[in-house]
């Protein structure tokens, strides 16, 4: 009889094992197709989110779906947009939606992307040892000069503070940099 109770815990975590994979499993195929059908990635978001206090939003963490489409491959055929259009979205929006595309590509290859905005962009549209774009799919345009924009169409300035923190600067509704008006995020 001693020799059969290993046996038996043993069988009884195995079956806890398989339960609980099963479960998670069907979470995680809930989150896809709930990813699947979400809004477009140009809607507003339903909760407004703290720019300068440099917090990453949960759902750049937990979201296994929106990893996954923010490290699509391949471009987004929309990525390149006219610099003179009105925002579709609220210039807070835009300034944290390129800090999550710099967090995913520090969390991908350990450090920022270096260089001016048009180096920096070419890293995040997949010009990356891994060929990785993490622009796909965020929102996020990019001007005929190959430079990613903020809501007004003005590109952002990064300011690299070191290999894991970079300040990203939007000129603001005047689209001019280092106003009253600057938001600024790292």
């Amino acid at each position: 009889m001693k020799k059969l109770w290993p046996l038996i815990v043993f069988l009884l975590v195995l079956v806890i094992f398989v339960l609980f994979r099963s479960k998670n499993d069907q979470i995680g195929n809930s989150l896809q197709q709930h990813a699947n059908s979400e809004a477009p990635s140009n809607a507003p978001p339903q909760n407004g989110s703290a720019i300068s206090s440099g917090a990453v939003p949960a759902t750049a963490i937990t979201s296994n779906a929106f990893s996954s489409r923010a490290a699509s491959p391949n471009p987004s055929p929309n990525s390149a947009a006219e610099t003179n259009e009105t925002p579709t979205l609220p210039p807070s929006t835009v300034l944290d939606k390129a800090r999550v595309v710099i967090h995913n590509y520090r969390a991908a290859f350990g450090e920022n992307p270096v260089g001016t905005n048009p180096e920096i962009t070419a890293a995040l549209m997949g010009k990356n040892p891994r060929q990785i774009n993490f622009v796909a799919d965020s929102g996020l345009r990019v001007n005929e000069k190959g430079e990613m924009v903020d809501a007004y169409g003005t590109p952002f300035f990064f300011h690299q503070i070191s290999g894991q923190e970079m300040e990203i600067r939007s000129a603001g509704e005047d689209k001019i940099m280092w106003t009253f008006d600057d938001l600024v995020t790292n």
